[in-house]
């Protein structure tokens, strides 16, 4: 698994996470979460020290190789043509992507959840001996309803891209995948958390139904347009547990 493994580190944990450190179950195994730590503690170099820990080290460090001649290879200098070309691809991409129905929904669940956050904010203060009740479930909303369509945006994005082969000629799982199925599991966490909030106090109830039919239009537009989204494997979220077999 290499030397990030081999000090406890899993390799890309972080790539596709919900970003939130203080509830996962890896943040002492993440390499990012260890840079941000060191960040806090230490300040920019901590933050550097951090990420160039335990590293393996540089080839070109340890030898230098001297050559007569040019380099073998040479990476060739984009044109302004191919540079624009690029850029159009991108501007259309993201055009694309932002009239999608997808995002359209998952925007709309934002706005509406930003709703029932507010006003189960107010009925959680009004109500000082249940507010513990309803910190849970605003805790995750509020977490959720920007993430999601931020999740999706860069799942539509990429999902048109070429597919990669690694060096065994084999798929490149898809990144369009991976962040599609983040954005599917925290729609449900969100959804739920939504309905939690609907059953605590009759006056939340419709705000509540509405999230909760919009995030069920949203999970069903997930895996309508990456239907291949629940195969994808995050590394550490979804690896067997040690030890099993």
């Amino acid at each position: 698994m290499g030397e990030r493994h081999e000090h406890g580190f899993i390799p890309g944990v972080f790539n596709y996470c919900d970003r939130w450190c203080e509830r996962c179950a890896f943040s002492s195994r993440c390499r990012v979460y260890a840079a941000e730590m060191g960040y806090a503690v230490g300040g920019e170099e901590g933050y550097l020290a951090e990420l160039d820990a335990d590293l393996p080290p540089d080839p070109e460090e340890e030898e230098e190789v001297e050559t007569d001649g040019p380099a073998e290879w040479e990476l060739d200098e984009p044109s302004e043509a191919d540079i624009e070309s690029e850029m159009l691809r991108r501007d259309a991409a993201r055009l694309l992507a932002e009239a999608h129905p997808l995002a359209e929904e998952a925007k709309a669940f934002a706005g509406q959840a930003g709703q029932l956050v507010e006003a189960a904010a107010e009925r959680a203060m009004a109500a000082v001996a249940d507010s513990g009740a309803f910190q849970d479930a605003l805790e995750i909303l509020s977490r959720y309803r920007f993430f999601i369509p931020a999740k999706l945006h860069r799942a539509l994005m990429g999902r048109d891209r070429t597919t990669l082969l690694d060096e065994d000629e084999a798929d490149v799982p898809s990144d369009a995948d991976g962040s599609a199925k983040v954005a599917h599991i925290t729609c449900a966490a969100a959804r739920n958390a939504a309905g939690r909030l609907g059953g605590l106090h009759p006056a939340l109830a419709p705000l509540a139904a509405t999230c909760v039919q919009t995030a069920g239009r949203v999970l069903q537009l997930i895996d309508e347009t990456f239907p291949d989204h629940r195969a994808f494997r995050r590394p550490g979220f979804d690896d067997p547990p040690s030890g099993s077999s």
